[in-house]
């Protein structure tokens, strides 16, 4: 009587295992880091639109000023991006008083700019400057 001999396949098959897992990992890496940056990017957008439109909602009010409006947007980025991030907002008209003795139908803009890092594992380092903006019809 012949005995066959059985080939074990799993012990074959396990190193192919690993260099599979080893090829596949960056790419698997580099995918939910870059959902997860990606997220971090638009809502942190989202949260300069909605300071901008606080800005243009004071500023569209007669007695407001450069500085009332300023303030309103910083409070409004707190949680948004840190404190420590340059930020840039522009008002236009930039008078004092940007709807203060202008015609009916003015409107005004508030615009916030921030420099954002986005860092994902294997792809990469970017900077990219984030703008919000918001438009009111001056009161």
């Amino acid at each position: 009587m012949m005995r066959r001999r059985r080939c074990n396949g799993n012990r074959d098959e396990r190193g192919a295992a690993v260099v599979e897992f080893a090829i596949v990992l960056p790419v698997l890496v580099m995918l939910v880091f870059g959902i997860i940056q990606w997220s971090i990017y638009f809502n942190r957008l989202q949260g300069l639109q909605a300071a901008a439109r606080e800005g243009a909602r004071v500023a569209a009010l007669p007695q407001s000023t450069q500085s009332d409006i300023k303030a309103k947007v910083n409070a409004a980025l707190d949680g948004v991006v840190s404190s420590g991030t340059t930020r840039t907002i522009t008002v236009s008209p930039s008078s004092t008083n940007p709807c203060d003795l202008q015609p009916a139908g003015t409107s005004v803009t508030v615009a916030v700019k921030v420099t954002t890092d986005i860092e994902i594992p294997v792809w990469g380092s970017r900077t990219v400057t984030q703008t919000g903006k918001g438009v009111f019809k001056c009161e």
